[in-house]
């Protein structure tokens, strides 16, 4: 059975390399529906096979059929993420191959180095406090930065195979990476973020989520969902959240937020504001002008 399954996965890697717009008579080639079906069956991670058998398979192809050398670089095509993992790097199987893309620039935990993340503020209720948020226009990066009170965030694209892909790569760290559960935390970070559709509403309107689902509400459902179950051995995110925490309960940061919601939220509200203030200093001036001009009489 793993030999068949591997020689399918090869003719069909293949077959996809060297595809050309006309058909041909294989359904898998000529609909496109179910090459997407196919590719997400190969991401379950249930469906892994032992990645060396693959590779041994596919060292006589190489010199007749494409320009490729390894099997690494033909799954790395096939996958459309040639410009965002090195063709020389190591990966278990396929699930894995998706969480290495993602967690590349994320430093691994050293043991008990950090704390579990217990507490952290909602989106809504975190800007109302003056933290603003900045998306990183990066969809499978997963690092999240804090500094001078901005928060970095990657954009996160919320469609139909975001849950199955990422439930996938979540219980593969829950398995083999309990340490270094990068994936885990940071939904579990977006989790702590979004409470209501109000802060769904926030995160896109500042480019850190992207919607294709319809309703924001789904968006809050399965970011709520996909935390649940999940164990937290340390997560990353824990010193960025106590730095987030700091700052929002720091009072100066809090009455800035206000007085700059209030009185500068927009164009408009700013334009009268500073009339208002331009009148005031006038009538200031004229009082004292006047209070002089009778003392001196």
């Amino acid at each position: 059975m793993i030999l068949h399954d591997s020689v399918f996965l090869l003719e069909f890697f293949l077959r996809y390399t060297l595809w050309v717009p006309k058909k041909i008579g294989d359904p898998l080639m000529d609909e496109p529906c179910l090459e997407y079906t196919v590719d997400g069956d190969l991401i379950l991670l249930e469906n892994q096979l032992p990645y060396f058998i693959l590779e041994k398979l596919f060292d006589p192809l190489v010199p007749t059929l494409i320009q490729m050398q390894t099997f690494s670089e033909l799954t790395i095509y096939h996958f459309g993420l040639r410009n965002d993992i090195g063709n020389n790097s190591n990966f278990r199987h396929f699930t894995d191959l998706l969480r290495c893309v993602r967690v590349k620039t994320v430093p691994d935990h050293d043991l008990g180095k950090y704390e579990r993340m217990y507490e952290m503020y909602s989106a809504d209720k975190l800007h109302t406090g003056g933290v603003k948020f900045k998306a990183i226009d990066d969809v499978l990066s997963v690092e999240v930065k804090f500094k001078n009170g901005v928060l970095n965030i990657p954009c996160f694209v919320a469609e139909d195979h975001t849950e199955m892909i990422v439930r996938n790569i979540m219980a593969l760290e829950q398995c083999h990476y309990p340490l270094n559960a990068h994936v885990c935390n940071y939904i579990m970070f977006l989790d702590f973020l979004i409470d209501t559709e109000k802060d769904v509403d926030l995160l896109v309107e500042k480019g850190i989520i992207t919607n294709w689902l319809g309703h924001h509400r789904a968006v809050e459902k399965m970011v709520n969902k996909l935390s649940l179950g999940v164990i937290d051995e340390g997560s990353y995110y824990s010193d960025i959240a106590r730095q987030v925490r700091k700052h929002y309960n720091n009072k100066w940061n809090k009455s800035y937020a206000v007085l700059r919601r209030v009185y500068c939220s927009d164009l408009w509200t700013g334009t009268a504001t500073v009339a208002a203030t331009c009148l005031l200093l006038m009538t200031l001036i004229q009082t004292v002008a006047s209070v002089i001009q009778i003392t001196k009489k």
